[in-house]
């Protein structure tokens, strides 16, 4: 029994024995399967991630597949571009196709039949609405405007170019790469019909250039864009007439646009032209015709001044204004027409047209002739004084008119007495031109006198000399007088002259063309005067009264290499004038402490070829206007703020180096011609 139940025992703990080890086997191969599963898994992550890269990669399956899509679609549009311009070679030998440009809107090459109209679909007939958008031809050249990266390495590859050009949101802006949209051979610029605004400066001074051609996508040629182009001859601004009969094209063109373009003779431009800035075609002096846009409402400012050559003008119906020496100096031009819509002419705008004798009022009930003078403003303004108005060497000014205008008898050099009515209470004094030796004012004038040598304000509280028209070289000018007038001893030969100690303002170029003139000394009282007060004189020596508020004379400013005197404010922080004839400074530093260069500081100095800006400076009016020998300017880091018009007509102005972050100071190229392609900023 006993021996049973042993057995039995045994048996119960061998079949334990048994069970468990089957458990612990279990639980070891339980163990391995997981480890084995979660490496099988990463196993199939990783051979997954290969897969996915060899697919996508920069250098993926899919990837590779794109590419060859589309370079294939890329180089079809390219042998298509190739194959068109064969097509156009064997219709006319004298196609070039660095003249081909093609956008969304124009078509244009150099033996286009003026009615041919087209874009690039003529070009490339089955491309894509996504490359429409993307593609244009230029010079001949497919090019492409993408970000797209695999786009970019696609077209590198077939020699299509990418995003060539500066055009940001419609803008070409002025830069050297897009000075390369001029073909070198035939001197045409054809503007891509993606641009919307052709920025400041952007081909001003492009040498060789003759022919542009602006598509009608265009809106705005900004300030000077076409500058100083002197072998530029044609100008076309395209126009689309819409089912409506509305004109797209441009709207807007910019100060000095086409200025000093002296070889130009044809515009073509726009109806779509609304709005000018001033100066537009001044000086030039080759355009003889233009056909001006339908839609203007007024001639700006010196809009064909010194246009030597132009001879017929056709002023649109809904003309309202011709503004100021809008035609002055246009010495052939011999006929003008006034259409019924114009009410408003300067007294300035057709001065020293010499040959101008032709005058269509017939449409016009607005002005009026009398004597030779044509009158506006019932009678109160003379517009055009022709020479039949001249009496042998007198003038006689209407007793209805009540302002005599700078220039209007400027070109009647045989003119040297002026009788000035009872009813005139407006004198510029450039009207008195230097040939005038004369003036007889009528006694019930109760604005004016003379007295043989200058006309007077009547005004005792301002006493205001007007103009100087002796030929004295020594004048003491009457104790009494308050303000000498713009001009008034404008080129007279004087070599001296005492100031009263009552004079409080000296106008704008008061003393211009008083070359002999070498010394001012100013009294207590003044308080405006500054560098145009002494423009274009000799004045190298300026005294000031020490009781004198508001002006000091201080050296300290290095002038050729020797230290000089300057004119500044009272405590030395505003540098307003080197006291140096014009065209005699060649180098000049200002000191250390000035916080601030007051307008018209350099204005003209043309010989001046570089200026030293101390650190300790803030504020730069606009100062260096027509400083045509300065090619370069250091603008310091302390430099805040540049006046609007700063560098306007320093035309060989091609550097402008600013010591701080881009776009910090407002305003850029403050008038510079290059436009931007001129400012190096500190990254």
């Amino acid at each position: 029994m006993r021996e049973t139940k042993v057995k039995t025992r045994i048996i119960e703990r061998k079949t334990i024995r048994k069970k468990q080890e089957k458990i612990k086997a279990l639980k070891e191969k339980k163990g391995f399967t997981l480890v084995a599963l979660i490496v099988t898994v990463i196993v199939l992550l990783i051979l997954a991630g290969v897969t996915i890269a060899t697919l996508n990669g920069d250098n993926g399956i899919l990837t590779k597949a794109d590419e060859a899509k589309l370079s294939t679609e890329l180089s079809r549009y390219k042998e298509e571009l190739e194959l068109y311009k064969v097509e156009k070679y064997n219709e006319n030998r004298n196609f070039e196709e660095e003249t081909l440009t093609a956008g969304k809107v124009e078509l244009n090459y150099n033996t286009k039949e003026s009615a041919e109209t087209g874009n690039i679909k003529t070009i490339i007939p089955d491309i894509s609405n996504e490359y429409f958008e993307k593609l244009e031809v230029i010079k001949g050249e497919l090019l492409i405007n993408t970000q797209n990266e695999n786009e970019v390495r696609v077209a590198q590859r077939l020699g299509i170019e990418v995003n060539p050009y500066d055009i940001r949101d419609g803008v070409l802006w002025s830069s050297n790469g897009n000075l390369l949209l001029m073909d070198e051979n035939t001197g045409s610029l054809t503007i891509p019909d993606s641009v919307t605004a052709i920025g400041e400066g952007a081909f001003a001074n492009l040498e060789g250039l003759r022919t542009i051609i602006i598509p009608s996508t265009v809106k705005r040629i900004e300030r000077n864009a076409f500058r100083n182009n002197t072998t530029l001859e044609t100008v076309i601004m395209q126009e689309k007439v819409n089912s409506d009969g509305t004109i797209e094209g441009v709207e807007y063109i910019g100060t000095n646009a086409f200025m000093e373009c002296t070889n130009l003779t044809t515009v073509q431009m726009s109806n779509s032209v609304n709005e000018f800035g001033s100066q537009v075609f001044y000086l030039d002096s080759s355009l003889k015709t233009i056909k001006l846009s339908d839609r203007m409402t007024y001639i700006p400012e010196y809009m064909f001044s010194l246009c030597a050559n132009l001879e017929i003008v056709d002023i649109p119906e809904g003309v309202t204004e011709i503004r100021g020496r809008a035609f002055s100096d246009c010495s052939k031009l011999t006929t003008i027409k006034i259409p019924k819509s114009v009410t408003y002419i300067d007294s300035t705008a057709f001065n020293s047209c010499l040959k101008l004798v032709n005058i269509d009022l017939s449409e016009n009930s607005n002005f009026s002739f009398k004597d030779g003078i044509l009158l506006g403003n019932n009678g109160t303004e003379m517009k055009i004084i022709l020479a039949s108005a001249v009496d042998e060497n007198t003038f006689t000014v209407p007793d209805t008119v009540t302002k005599l205008s700078d220039g209007q008898i400027n070109q009647y050099k045989n003119i040297t007495k002026v009788k000035i009515p009872a009813s005139v209470n407006s004198i510029s004094a450039n009207f008195i031109s230097n040939n005038i030796t004369e003036v007889e004012i009528d006694s019930a004038n109760e604005t004016y006198e003379a007295d043989g040598k200058a006309i007077y304000t009547k005004d005792e509280n301002n006493k205001t000399l007007v103009r100087y028209y002796a030929n004295e070289s020594n004048v003491d000018i009457e104790k009494s007088i308050k303000t000498i007038k713009s001009l008034a001893f404008y080129n007279k030969e004087l070599t001296e002259v005492q100031l009263p100690d009552t004079l409080e303002t000296i106008e704008s170029q008061a003393f211009n063309g008083c070359k002999n003139l070498k010394s001012l000394k100013l009294g207590a009282n003044v308080k405006s005067l500054y560098n145009m007060s002494i423009f274009g004189s000799g004045i190298e020596e300026i005294e000031i009264s020490e009781d004198n508020p508001n002006y000091s004379i201080r050296e300290g400013a290095i002038c050729n290499g020797e230290e000089v005197e300057a004119l500044y404010n009272k405590d030395g922080t505003i540098f307003i004038s080197p006291i140096k004839s014009y065209g005699t400074i060649i180098t000049y530093e200002i000191p250390e402490g000035v916080k601030k260069i007051f307008d018209y500081a350099f204005h003209s100095q043309n010989q001046m070829t570089s200026v030293i800006i101390p650190n300790s400076l803030e504020e730069i009016g606009i100062s260096f206007i027509a400083c045509e020998a300065l090619t370069s300017i250091d603008i310091p880091n302390s430099v805040e703020k540049i006046g609007a018009t700063c560098f306007s007509n320093s035309t060989n102005l091609r550097q402008i180096r600013i010591h701080k972050k881009r776009d910090s100071i407002k305003g850029s190229p403050w008038g510079c011609i290059y436009g931007d392609r001129a400012i190096i900023w500190d990254e």
